[in-house]
């Protein structure tokens, strides 16, 4: 099959200017509305990002029904998605997609559209340079948008923030939350959902070693085996998967890199740039120590977390729900605001700091909460004037005058949302 018919065979509005992606009877992920604002309302490319399996296309193919039922001449969407294995993966293929669409389908040059003109491309870090070759038909006409997705922020490399600084805004889209999976599960077990419930497809699996087996090779697999060796030209990926592996045990405990380059047998700096490749391939996500400036926040103590609480139960060692919890909630204020810290001072800790919104919170995934279990956050948030947050199993309570909260796991998501 030749470009020209796979760009007809993503496209069957050409065809049919009735046809409507199937996907906009799906239910929508809570970041769509605000994600379609950006697409329809700024001028800039909106990128999409999130881990394999997230439901980044779904995503893309409901923004073009949107755009569709909005009664938009079809003519003007494209989308395309370059992750099919017959197809090379080059510059010339997009230059090439989008010589055809100009010539073939509304017949017209770059710099003479005047109507909107959305491009969607799947995908995209699969093609070398393709940064360049977007910046320049978006310098020719502001009339063209352009929305791109990838699996992983590697795909915005230091290159492409460079070419594009002022031209790309960036939206991740993190796994499933807790409101999400009972929309698209229709059940309510909580347990089940940090188990094996924050990817959309693997709603429909029954089998628990089928749910393993999509994670392990369907998620985490792809990241390590293909998305960080054509990012970074890497052949041997065995060392970032022991260090990924070995992580999982240890989440929600501060790391000890020292131990972590013995039993690896790497050197620091070969470490941190590691941790630093998984974290942008969003497998991980860091959380340093605010104690101090923020200035010396490179060395400070720090944690790391799975971007899922589901990749813990991959492993062999018995990881309690009060970690898998702490990983959600984690995963969670990441997609909340970008700063989140840890506070650790004189071996007492709390969990997560957000200075931006002048919060401070606390997992405690327990059913009876004792006054000596927050005396330490209670105390922190007087000093700072902070908003306090005690998640707990089920136990819900506001102590008056204290501006600290107890919070049902189940309800933080719908907390976050009111703030």
């Amino acid at each position: 099959m030749n470009i020209k018919e796979l760009i007809y065979l993503f496209n069957p509005w050409y065809r049919d200017q009735k046809y409507i992606p199937p996907e906009q009877v799906l239910p929508k992920r809570n970041l769509f509305s605000s994600f379609y604002k950006e697409i329809t309302e700024i001028k800039q490319i909106s990128s999409l990002t999130g881990l394999r399996r997230t439901g980044k296309s779904t995503l893309l193919k409901q923004s073009v029904a949107t755009l569709l039922n909005s009664h938009l001449n079809p003519s003007y969407i494209l989308y395309f998605s370059f992750d099919q294995p017959a197809i090379k993966e080059n510059p010339e293929l997009l230059e090439e997609i989008m010589t055809i669409f100009f010539s073939n389908i509304i017949h017209a040059t770059p710099n003479t559209i005047k109507n909107k003109t959305y491009f969607f491309f799947d995908e995209i870090q699969l093609i070398p340079f393709w940064q360049d070759i977007i910046k320049r038909y978006y310098d020719v006409n502001q009339n063209l948008k352009f929305i791109v997705s990838g699996s992983s922020s590697l795909f915005i490399s230091e290159k492409s923030k460079e070419s594009l600084a002022g031209r790309i805004f960036n939206t991740n889209l993190p796994p499933l939350t807790y409101s999400e999976y009972k929309l698209l599960s229709k059940k309510t077990d909580f347990i089940d959902f940090l188990d094996f419930g924050q990817f959309p497809e693997m709603l429909e699996l029954r089998d628990n070693a089928k749910k393993v087996e999509y994670l392990k090779e369907g998620v985490i697999g792809k990241v390590l085996e293909i998305d960080i060796v054509k990012a970074y030209g890497i052949r041997k990926t065995v060392d970032f998967e022991r260090l990924f592996w070995s992580l999982l045990p240890n989440t929600g405990q501060i790391i000890a890199s020292y131990k972590l380059m013995s039993d690896l047998s790497l050197k620091k700096a070969t470490l941190f740039k590691y941790l630093s490749i998984l974290e942008q391939s969003l497998l991980i996500q860091k959380v340093l120590n605010l104690s101090g400036s923020f200035r010396r926040e490179k060395r400070l103590l720090r944690k790391l977390y799975p971007a899922s609480s589901n990749f813990l139960s991959l492993i062999p060692e018995q990881i309690n729900t009060g970690f898998k919890a702490e990983t959600y909630i984690n995963t969670l204020l990441h997609s909340f605001t970008k700063n989140v810290y840890l506070y650790h001072h004189r071996n007492k800790e709390i969990d997560f700091i957000l200075p931006e919104k002048q919060l401070a919170v606390e997992v405690k995934y327990q059913e009876h909460i004792a006054p000596y279990d927050y005396r330490f956050i209670e105390s922190y948030i007087k000093d700072k004037g902070y908003k306090g947050m005690m998640i707990t199993n089920n136990y819900s309570h506001t102590i008056p005058g204290k501006n600290l909260s107890f919070v049902p796991l189940e309800e933080v998501e719908y907390h976050l949302s009111a703030m």
